[in-house]
């Protein structure tokens, strides 16, 4: 038996679909994927963002998922050829920070439209064409740390966030039969467009970066591209039905910080 840890492109003559494909993580996926020999389907509202993407092995669909149809329509682009891989990237706040108790329901449908329908209609639309192909796969869920912790003033995104997480979880067990492997990946403080850490910390304050995490940075959505590599390859090939955590190891900090000048306290002063 070949070892799947040979040295070469890690998915060769594999077929992948992206949502949010144009910028930050599922950019950086879907550059990921094409440099080890797939070919991809990148998904992306923003059409001009898209635009610099299409050509070689990267083809583009400008389209909002969130859209009635959307599913269909990504199931349309893929052709005759049946996806080997799933990234379900999109996800929002949408919303500032607001209690509970003080928000309008009439926002929840949209929360719940971008962060957990879209996961649901799409998984839907190209799961039967995995299965009927034959070859296993891989889905791969975007989630948040915050699916595993609390967040004040999101609490809807968080419970949507929670539900793609056990979604992916029971998905997991149905379709292990026919070698399709569904995971989660939950990222903490990556830099991406949403969360620019790098235009809200000015220069002189980014050592705090340091007290942010146990890794003393924070993350890449090329960090973020790396799990989700490992998770769609063969290197993952008896991974599933669990969540990787790209967090710098936060989840696992539990509320405590690394100090400055040394030591952890789960009380700072300067937080």
């Amino acid at each position: 038996m070949e070892s799947p840890h040979r040295p070469g492109p890690l998915l060769g003559g594999r077929f992948a679909v992206v949502t949010g494909g144009a910028a930050g993580i599922g950019g950086a996926i879907v550059a990921a994927f094409a440099a080890h020999g797939a070919e991809v389907l990148a998904v992306d509202r923003d059409e001009g963002a898209l635009a610099p993407l299409a050509g070689g092995a990267i083809r583009t669909l400008a389209l909002d998922v969130t859209a009635d149809g959307a599913a269909a329509r990504v199931l349309e682009a893929c052709g005759d050829e049946a996806p080997d891989v799933l990234v379900n990237n999109v996800g929002h706040f949408l919303l500032p920070p607001t209690p509970f108790a003080a928000g309008d329901p009439a926002g929840w449908e949209a929360i719940e439209a971008v962060n957990l329908t879209h996961v649901l209609r799409m998984t839907r639309a190209l799961l039967p064409a995995m299965v009927a192909a034959g070859r296993g796969g891989s889905i791969v869920n975007l989630t948040t740390v915050e699916a595993f912790r609390g967040i004040p003033g999101h609490a809807v995104y968080a419970a949507c966030k929670a539900a793609v997480t056990q979604f992916g979880r029971s998905l997991a067990l149905e379709v292990g039969r026919h070698g399709i492997r569904v995971n989660a990946i939950a990222p903490d403080v990556v830099e991406t467009p949403q969360l620019p850490y790098s235009d809200w910390v000015p220069e002189q304050e980014r050592w705090r970066w340091r007290t942010w995490a146990p890794l003393a940075r924070h993350g890449t959505a090329d960090d973020v591209a790396g799990a989700a590599l490992f998770l769609a390859s063969p290197l993952g090939a008896f991974v599933t039905g669990t969540t990787v955590h790209v967090d710098g190891g936060t989840l696992a900090a539990g509320g405590w910080y690394p100090r400055h000048g040394g030591g952890w306290t789960n009380r700072p002063l300067d937080p």
